[in-house]
């Protein structure tokens, strides 16, 4: 008889494990999907990555982009690259036509006032 409860403690236990295991699973591939549904907004990380990450990781690390404080900080990057013309800085790095509409479409996606 104890034999038989261990065992049967022992498959609960393993089937609990397991249970939870994929709940953790599939929530954390929940939360890092979300970010890159919108292709939009993919195609603007990829443009401020290549063209502007590369100078501020040097020069302003507080100011890298990535997919997850992008949005917050849309309309600095309306500023300073369509309205004050700032950014990109130098003449080493230039936003092509298709890259400035990207942009401009990814912070006018956001409705932001």
């Amino acid at each position: 008889m104890y034999k038989s409860l261990t065992v049967l403690l022992l498959i609960v236990s393993l089937m609990t494990i397991t249970w939870m295991v994929s709940i953790s699973s599939s929530a954390a591939v929940s939360k890092t999907s979300v970010p890159y549904s919108d292709p939009l907004k993919n195609r603007a990380y990829n443009i401020l990555d290549s063209k502007c990450n590369v100078c501020h990781r040097k020069q302003n690390p507080f100011m890298v982009f990535n997919l997850k404080n992008m949005d917050k900080r849309a309309k600095k990057i309306n500023k300073n690259v369509f309205e004050l013309q700032r950014m990109p800085k130098g003449d080493e790095i230039k936003l092509t036509a298709e890259e400035r509409e990207t942009l401009k479409n990814w912070i006018q996606s956001l409705n932001l006032k």
